[in-house]
């Protein structure tokens, strides 16, 4: 058995794909990916990634303008397809050019592949590429829908083109993923019904990243927060007052590339605010037993925001940690399903100092219950999660 995975991003930026990836192959499926590269951050990870599935096996495209013509054709294209798609309806092969310049580098890359028994595809633009690769092969297909991409971003002719090319092609999938159950929802609304091949695979990570929380010594209340950059935009803002406030009883661990701006206006002066460099995952998953509190401060930015349920969330609650997260509808829907394990502030009304004074206040508590929330999820895991995703990839005799 054979799965061709496509991408309209590099395997560095779409982490989820490589988790799947990962399970094909350590199940015994042969795999194949067409994806792009991208020469900036993610150059040297993205070689890696490539390295552990085989060169031969990974069919990287350029997404900058190197070689120029496939390039510009596709840029062509986009520009052409937005401004037709803006007057009239059009077919989705063409609408798809629309949502993205890639789909048509996507699809001419399909002759490099040999026949796959399924083909999976991984964000919009690889949509249309992925059941073009369907019906070439005579193979099933399926597609992750791993953000609400027609809520993305502020472009409303694009998220009116992305909604469009998903309520026509989705239904025609042997089966579709979902990151989050409003996403889900939310899809469900758009195409008016729910398909009998739909379910939501969380976005877990595996077992063995994190260990069982130690015996937290007394002291200070220890809180956590982690993201690629350490900067303005992410929603440390809303809290960095109260916990200056109360430096003599909290401390605040960063953990990620710090913006030399954010530094100078924000933290300077703290006392009790500490920064470290970006550990890899599992480090980083591993070290998260240390702490009491994590942070998730997502800002619902755009729709997609507002009904994600982010990484370091899902982080969080299998590292056994209580949560301090904004009010977002996933994040509030999310822990409200699992009692004790969190809670939400509203960002509007200052309403963390609150809740990081009750938290202060039940510190011993919060502790005390830190090896009962981790065994909570000590088999909510990828592992358990991908076990139905299986079931889809395996023949059924």
């Amino acid at each position: 058995m054979k799965i061709l995975f496509i991408s309209t991003l590099s395997l560095a930026a779409n982490p989820r794909l490589v988790k799947e990836a990962r399970l094909a192959a350590g199940n015994g499926f042969d795999v194949e990916v067409i994806c792009f590269e991208f020469d900036n951050w993610s150059s040297g990870i993205n070689k890696n990634l490539v390295d552990e599935f085989n060169t031969k096996q990974v069919h990287l495209i350029p997404a900058g303008r190197s070689p120029f013509l496939p390039w510009f054709i596709s840029v062509c294209l986009e520009k052409f397809y937005r401004m037709a798609a803006r007057l009239m309806a059009l077919p989705a092969s063409v609408l798809s050019l629309a949502v993205s310049r890639r789909s048509y580098q996507l699809t001419k890359a399909l002759k490099k592949v040999t026949k796959p028994d399924w083909v999976i595809g991984h964000n919009p633009g690889a949509l249309w590429p992925a059941l073009k690769a369907a019906k070439q092969f005579n193979c099933r297909v399926g597609f992750d829908v791993e953000d609400y991409h027609p809520g993305e971003g502020s472009n409303s002719s694009l998220q009116k083109f992305t909604k469009q090319l998903m309520v026509e092609l989705l239904p025609q999938l042997n089966y579709v993923s979902f990151a989050a159950p409003l996403i889900r929802e939310t899809v469900k609304k758009d195409l008016g019904y729910e398909g009998a091949n739909w379910f939501t695979l969380m976005n877990y990570f595996p077992a063995h990243e994190f260990t069982v929380p130690p015996v937290q010594q007394p002291g200070y209340l220890k809180m956590v927060w982690f993201s690629q950059h350490i900067c303005a935009g992410r929603g440390l803002e809303f809290i960095l007052s109260a916990v200056k406030k109360a430096s003599n009883k909290v401390e605040l661990h960063l953990f990620g590339n710090l913006d030399a701006a954010f530094q100078e206006q924000y933290l300077k002066a703290a006392t009790n605010i500490f920064t470290h460099a970006p550990l890899s995952q599992q480090e980083l998953h591993l070290a998260l037993s240390r702490f009491d509190i994590g942070l998730a401060l997502d800002t619902p930015v755009d729709e997609n925001r507002d009904l994600a349920i982010t990484n370091k969330l899902i982080a969080y609650l299998q590292a056994g940690l209580y949560i301090i997260a904004t009010d977002t509808k996933a994040q509030k829907a999310c822990l409200a399903e699992v009692p004790g394990h969190g809670e939400c502030f509203d960002k509007h009304f200052n309403h963390f100092e609150t809740v990081l004074e009750q938290c202060i206040n039940n510190r011993e508590t919060i502790r005390n219950e830190k090896i009962n929330r981790y065994q909570d999820f000590k088999n909510r895991n990828w592992e358990t999660a991908s076990a139905e995703l299986l079931q889809f990839w395996t023949p059924r005799i």
